[in-house]
């Protein structure tokens, strides 16, 4: 099992990948650009580095300071809903 640490560090360096990824999509990599940058105001810690762009670093102390789990929770509540509400839809 991996320990808090190596999970926040891995959870980083994917969010990173996926932002930098040439084949995300705009809408989405500025949608977690916005909601990171939001979060890094409040908390204070600056994700971007002249030489490196956005920081695994920085980003792994950011999310320490967040409760872990709630967007996996949350997405599969949202999986349920788009899959109920089409199934609605399209009987």
């Amino acid at each position: 099992m991996l320990d808090d640490s190596t999970g926040y560090e891995d959870a980083a360096r994917l969010t990173v990948n996926l932002v930098d990824h040439g084949h995300t999509p705009n809408e989405l990599s500025e949608a977690v650009l916005e909601t990171l940058i939001v979060m890094a105001h409040e908390s204070r810690i600056n994700l971007w580095h002249r030489e490196t762009g956005l920081s695994v670093n920085s980003l792994t102390a950011l999310y320490r300071l967040y409760k872990p789990g709630e967007g996996y929770c949350h997405s599969r509540s949202y999986a349920d809903y788009e899959l109920g509400r089409k199934q609605w839809e399209n009987p």
